[in-house]
């Protein structure tokens, strides 16, 4: 546990180079992020119900390519095989313990549909914790931060480490 805090910490500081973010650099630290995330965040057992793997979604255009195919390889989350599933449109049937929604997708038309569910919501568009999702990628300068909404976390029976609210901002709404 110790040892995956301590990647998630560095790389949230990670500094790059005078350059900007690269695209294709920023996507490989956003996928580690993702995979990171579901150790600290535990989920119901409910959430396993009809199948034994975890399923990280990505929704529309996927940014990460196979990056995210690779950080994922042969990695597991409490004893359950994490997969990888690419989907055009989400449908209340698809199984996710994680959704990433791309910045093509119109969040809040996706949101509703995954309100009831144990399913992590994650994106990089902006305002998308505003609008109800859970953690929200954003760039300070060189370095990749993530904004939570612990409280819309708990709300679909998640629970979400101490550990990672430290090295997250808090979102608070008003």
């Amino acid at each position: 546990m110790f040892r995956i805090l301590l990647i998630i910490t560095l790389v949230s500081w990670w500094s790059l180079s005078n350059a900007d973010l690269s695209i294709a650099k920023e996507y490989q630290i956003k996928s580690v992020f993702l995979y990171n995330f579901a150790s600290f965040i535990k989920w119901p057992n409910s959430a396993f119900v009809n199948n034994n793997n975890f399923y990280i979604c990505i929704l529309g255009e996927d940014p990460f390519k196979q990056v995210i195919d690779i950080t994922v390889e042969n990695e597991n989350i409490s004893g359950h095989p994490i997969m990888i599933k690419r989907l055009a449109k989400l449908k209340k049937e698809d199984i996710c313990q994680i959704l990433f929604v791309s910045k093509t997708e119109n969040t809040p038309n996706i949101l509703p549909i995954v309100t009831n569910f144990p399913i992590l919501t994650i994106s990089d568009t902006d305002s998308f914790v505003e609008q109800g999702g859970m953690i929200q990628f954003f760039n300070r300068g060189k370095k990749i931060r993530f904004l939570i909404n612990p409280e819309k976390v708990k709300e679909t029976g998640l629970y979400v480490s101490g550990n990672l609210l430290k090295i997250a901002k808090i979102y608070r709404s008003n």
